[in-house]
């Protein structure tokens, strides 16, 4: 306790002796931390508040899980993947050009590595993220605060465009080898058709008219309407089964064309369709304060991490020189 005293009281010592130096160290750092903190440039932040959305097609299936619902809010995969398409070049680029961020940034063209430097003040001044509730923010900070308002809410309109592109760019090829197949059912069906209607212009009739038929030309009058059945009942001899088959194909066949046109209308929303894919929880409004430089807070910080050095460099400067005295003696 002794020893531990007498360190506080050497230490105590020490600061006192050399009071006047962090004096006049702090008054300096203090004005220099408050010049250099009026001569940096002011900044203002606005935010876009998002929640990506579950689905991301109309679904028309008559069976619609939760998950396929439009209403439904995104979790943490949307979430990330909103995140992803955010910081992506596409978006990048298209807010670079729209609001000449070269100039705007004030980076000179003639710069050999001008578009290393604007995109090292684009992911300075734009980030994305996500808060303790799941939401995805888009935050930016620029010089105007009315600049910052229009790029962030820029930014949150480009996504449902980016993201649509992404998803037409596969589901257009898609869309059409579903429309190529859909158009050559009906084209079969179309062929299917025309034969029974040679078949049936020919008097071939169907099995469930066959006996009908039959009862008609007992029951016929005159000679010429009994005739006409006899041939009608011969064709259907002959070519009944060709027709009955044809039968069976067009109902096989109008089943899968029934549900190749509820897939073909899927995949045409799919390819051609521009869906929202987020909720707008808050859109961005040009602030009233700065959000940097913290100027009191600069100040703080500069002034007192410049006294501490100050201190641990006397510091180590008396030990020196007790460490020198000491070898002298």
């Amino acid at each position: 306790m002794e020893n531990k005293d007498f360190n506080a009281i050497d230490l105590l010592d020490f600061i006192w002796k050399y009071k006047k130096v962090f004096i006049i160290v702090g008054i300096v750092s203090a004005v220099i931390a408050s010049v250099v903190a009026l001569l940096m440039e002011e900044r203002y932040l606005s935010t876009v508040t998002l929640y990506p959305a579950k689905a991301s097609a109309v679904t028309f299936s008559e069976i619609t899980t939760e998950d396929q619902s439009v209403s439904k809010f995104g979790e943490e995969e949307e979430a990330e993947q909103m995140l992803q398409i955010l910081g992506s070049e596409p978006i990048r680029n298209n807010v670079i050009h729209k609001f000449n961020l070269m100039e705007h940034y004030e980076i000179k063209p003639t710069d050999k590595y001008k578009n290393t430097k604007l995109a090292k003040t684009y992911s300075d001044r734009i980030n994305f993220e996500r808060n303790n509730k799941g939401a995805v923010l888009i935050k930016v900070m620029d010089k105007s605060p009315d600049t910052a308002a229009m790029i962030a809410n820029h930014i949150a309109g480009l996504f449902d465009s980016i993201k649509n592109n992404m998803i037409h760019q596969r589901a257009v090829p898609d869309f059409e080898i579903k429309k190529s197949k859909l158009e050559k059912l009906q084209q079969e069906m179309k062929s299917l058709m025309d034969t029974m209607s040679v078949l049936t212009s020919m008097g071939v009739v169907t099995n469930e008219a066959y006996q009908g038929l039959t009862e008609a030309m007992m029951n016929a009058k005159d000679a010429e309407t009994r005739n006409e059945y006899k041939k009608k009942l011969k064709m259907t001899e002959k070519y009944g089964s060709v027709l009955h088959s044809f039968q069976v194909k067009v109902e096989f066949l109008a089943e899968r064309i029934s549900t190749m046109e509820t897939v073909y209308e899927q995949a045409e929303t799919d390819a051609y369709s521009n869906i929202s894919h987020k909720f707008v929880v808050e859109t961005a409004t040009p602030s009233e304060k700065k959000a940097y430089p913290i100027r009191w807070l600069i100040v703080v910080v500069s002034t007192f991490v410049a006294v501490f050095f100050t201190f641990i460099v006397l510091l180590f400067s008396e030990k020196i020189k007790e460490l020198k005295s000491r070898e002298n003696a």
